[in-house]
């Protein structure tokens, strides 16, 4: 079976992204309004009403913007935990269709075989996921002021990773914000840096060979693509490698940009 990824947007406006397995679909956040989630997941031959579920990580409006609309409106399951279900709810003042699953528990959706992640951020009970089907991995996390154990674990035997990369530290100190929300994005409880994604790929790759990884969740005032995909040729040099250990690629924050596909695993990293 063949595995398409489609990032439609990543970053503190909107988060979103489509998997589709067959003739089977999963979106992992909604971010995005559901007439925007409507037209680019119909550009890519998925009907809204097809979906298996709709995956959430948290209840922050650029993860779930769109959830509760699409789900009343096709009948689609949201799939996150109670913590976040009650939060999601209570802010939207209204209910959709959902199941639960435990953080740190599996469940099924579709035939899309699903793990709730522990991460570590402000918001009820954030989690991010390990979704397998059709024998491909794929790991995600994006908010999470740490990399949890949980999500480290997952990321063993994923093809694709996504991973947040936040902010340039440097930038964000010397940046715009006021102190409590700089102190904020630095705690275990706000965002990763280019230099924590980093450190994960390259302890990941030692321990467990190549890999496809997205950076995510780029901040607009603190990062650009172009930086934080400099930062990790500036590690991989660093480390006095000859060549990358993985394939990285950046996510943009406001329109649909990276796709992945199973079949293109070894042309990508042989490329790269």
């Amino acid at each position: 079976m063949d595995i398409t990824v489609y990032c439609l947007a990543s970053g503190s406006s909107a988060n979103a992204l489509l998997l589709v397995a067959g003739g089977d679909a999963l979106l992992i956040d909604a971010g995005l309004g559901v007439r925007t989630l409507r037209a680019e997941m119909e550009k890519r031959g998925v009907a809204p009403s097809s979906l298996s579920g709709i995956l959430l990580t948290h209840e922050h409006i650029d993860h779930v913007r769109g959830a509760v609309p699409l789900a009343r409106k096709w009948g689609v399951p949201l799939v996150t935990n109670r913590g976040t279900l009650g939060a999601l709810f209570a802010q939207e003042r209204r209910d959709a269709p959902c199941r639960e699953v435990a953080t740190n528990g599996d469940v099924g959706v579709g035939p899309f075989g699903v793990r709730a992640l522990s991460v570590s951020h402000d918001a009820a009970d954030p989690v991010g996921f390990r979704v397998c089907v059709g024998g491909a991995v794929i790991a995600y996390a994006t908010d999470t002021g740490t990399v949890t154990p949980a999500f480290r674990e997952a990321c063993v035997g994923a093809s694709l990773v996504a991973v947040e990369s936040n902010h340039d530290i440097h930038k964000l100190r010397f940046g715009p914000y006021p102190e409590h929300l700089k102190t904020r994005i630095l705690s275990r409880w706000g965002h990763l840096s280019n230099n924590a994604a980093c450190d994960l790929i390259l302890s990941h790759t030692h321990e467990h060979g190549p890999a496809c990884f997205w950076l995510s969740h780029l901040s607009e005032t603190n990062n650009t693509p172009r930086m934080a995909l400099n930062y990790w040729k500036k590690r991989v040099k660093a480390e006095g490698l000859r060549a990358a250990p993985a394939v990285v690629e950046v996510a943009l924050r406001d329109r649909p940009s990276l796709v992945y596909r199973t079949r293109s695993r070894a042309v990508q990293l042989a490329l790269f």
